[in-house]
C-alpha cells in the first residue's frame, strides 16, 4: 500500500474538521487517523476496501506496538550472540511488524545505531554496524 504523507491525518485535525478529512479519503481512497504518533483510525472508502484489503490488512499488521528500542531488544534476543548488522536489525524489526516510522517506512539502520548511544546499558555497537543486546552475564 502507498501511503501518502497526506493522508496522515491528526486526530486533533479529524475533530475539528471532518468534511478536509472526507475530501482525502474521495481524493486517495483512505485517510489515516494518527493519535499519539501512532495509526489510530483508518477511513477507507468502501469500493478501495474491496480492491485494497491485503494492503489495509498490512498497514493494521505493522501498526507500531513498541518503541524502536524495545523492538531491538526483542529481535536481538531471538538472535545468534544477541547480535545482528544494523540492517539486518533493521529488516527483521520491519518484517515481524514490531515497529514502524511514523510514515510507515521501516527503520533506517542508523537509527539502530543511535539507539545504542541512547540506551548504552541495553545495546552496544561493535565494529562493522554490528548491534549487540547487553545481557545480564554483561
Amino acid at each position: 500500500m502507498d501511503v501518502k504523507l497526506d493522508m496522515l491525518i491528526a486526530y486533533e485535525k479529524f475533530l475539528q474538521a471532518p468534511i478536509d478529512v472526507l475530501d482525502i479519503v474521495d481524493k486517495y481512497g483512505q485517510a489515516i487517523i494518527l493519535k499519539n504518533n501512532a495509526p489510530f483510525y483508518i477511513i477507507i472508502k468502501p469500493q478501495v476496501a474491496t480492491a485494497n484489503n491485503s494492503a489495509s490488512d498490512d498497514l493494521i499488521r505493522r501498526t507500531p506496538m513498541l518503541t524502536l528500542q524495545e523492538a531491538m531488544k526483542t529481535v536481538l534476543l531471538d538472535a545468534k550472540d544477541h547480535q545482528m548488522h544494523a540492517a539486518e536489525l533493521a529488516d527483521k524489526i520491519y518484517d515481524r511488524g514490531l515497529y514502524v516510522q511514523k510514515n510507515g517506512e521501516k527503520a533506517k539502520y542508523n537509527q539502530m545505531r543511535a539507539r545504542c548511544g541512547h540506551y548504552p546499558e541495553m545495546f552496544e555497537a561493535l565494529k562493522g554496524n554490528v548491534i549487540r543486546l547487553r545481557t545480564k552475564e554483561d
